[in-house]
């Protein structure tokens, strides 16, 4: 493609514009002149390459404000290069993913650019961005991150309405008002209208209305949302640097692990269950090799009487050899397969390691913690070789939602499982009383990927109308109430405790039973127009 340079500055501020509206810059509303600007980038294409170039190159330019973060991180002191590769790598082939419903907004202008369907692509377009949202969250390469609906996580008010919807309803929401921000502007830009006309303020009345359309959503809600019953849950935040964690001394690791949950036990005899991040344990701790480190564990845990939730890898060997997936893992020294999973593991008292509840991740980070669709290729495990022990693990099987001792029940998402609208509701639709992330966001720092992913967990509270309690290792660690509200919240690169009282629910939202299933009927809807525009053109 020759330098577009007509479109160079629209595409460059569109691209900045869609990046800047994430956290934890408290800039959503640039989101909306982002879209406008797209729209009318996509209006000027004459050719779907142009469609393809301009779209790719605007969600390149947001991808370098809004998830640089990644590669940057490897520039960290003693940080793997692998990031810097991986995420110089995620900057180029993300954008791709935007280009589908960009091309068929394109075809569907192109069918039915005259007579009085001239518009159809514009009322279309909401549909078509969500469920292409809705699609980028299915199958094993996919990175749900800049979504429309994200940006809006600081805007409380206009989120609420995300228990029936999801996430996906607000991106369907802010495409909206960004369509008729566009079909406005369109209007004035031609001269067709007068800014002070019929038609300019009833589209102006319009944006208003749907604009504050949500906030009508806040008053006849049932808000707030009362708790059913309360536990007191501490949180631990460890803040070990991720890089050294798996060759530092391991014995003083535990160590420190138990002197902050004693203190939590000592200063609030009355917590129900503690928390330690994702990988806690960077070993196999029910090895017969790490059973000294395991005994200080289980140790404390029976003398509190107190359950600890923690992160750690955790190795299963195949009883039957035969039933071995092919690209499961192979022990040279006994001659046979297992497998490694990035798992959370419920230490309870008066239980052995083999009677312990656990959650194996299921939603793996693409390329760092395993090669999609390697069941099918197992050479491409060894594409992806970390230096810190978290490559190549398997897709969990273990899925159960955790249950203590007096009958609470709650669900465990670890990390990047956290940013899966559906996923994470089918666990509170399995009968989770109450939510839990644990997460280790020390690689990224203080880059924006920190905040971000904190901020997305707003939704799955206010999706589910559930508590929650991110236990992260070096912060962002708080409990989220069922409104998307903060409490307890951690700085970063702080060692500290953190204790609240967690709502207990049982009531179950339109969201949790359903799922996706909004952005579902966004996605046919789309293809179904898509395919009729067709059939429009044939007639014109």
């Amino acid at each position: 493609m020759k330098f577009d340079k007509k479109y160079f500055l629209p595409i460059l501020i569109s691209g900045i514009f869609y990046g800047l509206a994430f956290p934890p810059l408290n800039l959503y509303f640039l989101i909306y002149l982002s879209f406008v600007l797209l729209l009318d980038i996509v209006s000027g294409c004459v050719k779907v390459r142009q469609v393809i170039y301009r779209i790719y190159s605007v969600f390149l330019y947001a991808g370098f404000v809004g998830v640089s973060w990644i590669a940057l991180s490897g520039m960290r002191d003693n940080a793997d290069p692998f990031l810097i590769i991986g995420g110089t790598m995620i900057l180029f082939i993300y954008p791709l993913f935007f280009i589908p419903p960009a091309v068929l907004f394109y075809y569907i202008r192109k069918n039915t650019s005259s007579g009085k369907l001239k518009y159809l692509s514009l009322i279309i377009f909401p549909f078509l961005w969500t469920g292409f949202e809705y699609l980028q969250t299915q199958g094993q390469v996919n990175f749900p991150w800049l979504f429309a609906g994200n940006s809006q996580t600081y805007n409380l008010s206009k989120i609420q309405y995300a228990d029936y919807t999801g996430m996906f309803g607000v991106s369907f929401w802010v495409c909206t008002v960004s369509v008729l921000l566009y079909f406005l502007f369109i209007n004035l830009k031609s001269k067709q209208w007068k800014p002070v006309s019929g038609k300019s303020i009833l589209t102006v009345t319009v944006i208003v209305i749907i604009y504050f359309l949500p906030d009508f959503y806040n008053t006849i809600s049932k808000r707030p949302y009362p708790a059913e019953g309360k536990i007191k849950v501490g949180i631990v935040q460890p803040n070990i640097n991720p890089w050294d964690k798996w060759s530092g001394k391991q014995n003083d690791l535990i160590g420190g692990y138990l002197d902050q949950i004693r203190q939590i036990s000592s200063e609030h005899p009355d917590v129900k269950l503690i928390l330690l991040p994702e990988t806690a344990l960077p070993y196999y701790f029910r090895e017969r090799y790490f059973s000294d480190r395991y005994t200080l564990i289980k140790n404390l845990c029976d003398s509190l009487g107190l359950p600890f939730l923690i992160g750690t890898p955790d190795l299963e060997y195949y009883k039957d050899q035969s039933e071995a997936p092919d690209d499961a893992k192979f022990m040279k020294s006994s001659g046979l397969k297992y497998d490694t999973y990035n798992s959370a593991v419920l230490f309870e008292p008066d239980k052995d390691k083999d009677e312990f509840q656990k959650h194996q991740k299921i939603k793996l980070v693409v390329g760092s913690e395993r090669m999609p669709y390697q069941e099918l290729f197992p050479f491409s495990k060894q594409l992806v070789q970390w230096g810190v022990g978290i490559s190549s693990w398997q897709i969990g099987r273990d899925t159960n939602n955790f249950i203590l001792r007096d009958g609470e029940k709650f669900n465990t998402a670890i990390c990047y499982e956290s940013v899966y609208p559906g996923f994470f509701a089918k666990f509170v639709d399995n009968g989770a009383q109450f939510s839990v992330i644990i997460t280790n966001d020390g690689w990224w720092g203080k880059f924006f990927g920190t905040y971000q992913h904190n901020m997305f967990a707003v939704f799955r509270a206010i999706e589910n109308r559930r508590w929650i309690a991110r236990c992260a290792n070096t912060g962002i660690s708080d409990f989220i109430d069922p409104e998307g509200n903060m409490y307890e919240k951690t700085d970063i690169d702080v060692k500290t405790n953190i204790v609240f009282d967690v709502g207990i629910r049982n009531e179950k939202t339109f969201y949790t039973m359903h799922g996706d299933l909004f952005a579902k009927v966004c996605l046919v809807a789309g293809l179904l127009f898509f395919g009729v525009s067709f059939l429009v053109r044939r007639k014109n």
